[in-house]
């Protein structure tokens, strides 16, 4: 009876163990799925936002003001709103999906030398260009959950490309959608963009002249009632918007001493620092943000 009993039990812990292992096995393969799909969000995340800034800059938008070149050929530009937006250089090996404009002005999807035109759900191609007084559309890519591409045109539903587009991999998924980014020959102040799959460059010129500057630092305030005064130098300005702050801003006309900023009276500020975005505009509508931070101590 006994060895019955021992044979039972044997034969029951290696069919539990064998079954541990097992589970153990595809607990790790969910684990392995998930930390690659979370990379892989990373990556659209700056791919996604590499074709937004760049509809933005080509349609002007937004504009860039300045711009710096790295040793490896990368471009970081300084753009009108405030942000700066890295172009990288360079294309890692192998055959990359590619989301550009095509010559009739349309979203396109290429991989492996097919081209797809991108669609919304009543199955109309998304335009890139604006149409009959409409803008544009951006689409946004993404990987569904059985690893297929896929791309949202607007607010639609988020549609699977046609065709055996499977997950690239994650280190060869790259965030730029430009075959090539150089200045133009003869002129510093103008950038030409190619994007993959394209045979054109698509340029895109420095907003010069329009600026606002703040005489030297530092910029500080106390927790008691007391102002800050500041001399700021326009250039080619037609008008100034001050965003909302918690700070009492004022700028005037005068030459110099012309921006106080203080606390609001009967306001109390915690010790922080405060960023005041001022958008200034020119003549012809264009729009740069700047940034001044006050220290409350």
């Amino acid at each position: 009876m006994k060895k019955h009993i021992l044979l039972f039990l044997s034969i029951f812990s290696l069919v539990t163990f064998s079954g541990c292992d097992d589970r153990d096995e595809i607990r790790d393969d969910i684990n392995a799925l998930s930390a690659r799909l979370d990379a892989l969000q990373v990556e659209f995340d700056k791919l996604n936002s590499n074709i937004n800034t760049f509809y933005n800059l080509s349609t002007g938008k937004t504009y860039f003001t300045s711009y710096t070149q790295s040793e490896n050929g990368d471009y970081t530009l300084k753009l009108s709103d405030g942000n700066s937006w890295t172009v990288y250089g360079g294309m890692p090996e192998g055959e990359l999906p590619v989301v550009t404009i095509s010559e009739e002005g349309k979203w396109v999807f290429s991989y492996n030398g097919e081209v797809i035109e991108l669609k919304d759900e009543a199955g109309n191609p998304a335009t890139a260009n604006p149409v009959d007084g409409k803008s544009g559309s951006t689409p946004k890519m993404s990987v569904d959950e059985e690893g297929y591409w896929c791309y949202q045109i607007g607010d639609g539903a988020v549609q699977r490309v046609p065709g055996p587009y499977n997950v690239a991999e994650v280190d060869k998924i790259n965030p730029s959608i430009f075959e090539e980014v150089k200045v133009k020959e003869g002129n510093n102040n103008v950038l030409q963009f190619k994007p993959y799959g394209s045979d054109s460059y698509v340029e895109v010129a420095l907003l010069g002249g329009l600026n606002m500057t703040f005489s030297a630092g530092p910029y500080t305030l106390s927790t008691s009632s007391s102002s800050l005064t500041l001399t700021v130098t326009l250039k080619e300005v037609a008008d100034v918007v001050i965003s909302p702050t918690p700070l009492e801003v004022k700028l005037t006309d005068a030459d110099t001493g012309n921006l106080t900023i203080s606390i609001p009276a009967g306001t109390t500020l915690s010790p922080d620092q405060y960023d005041i975005y001022f958008e200034i505009y020119n003549a012809a509508g264009h729009r740069l943000v700047k940034k001044l931070t006050v220290t409350v101590e």
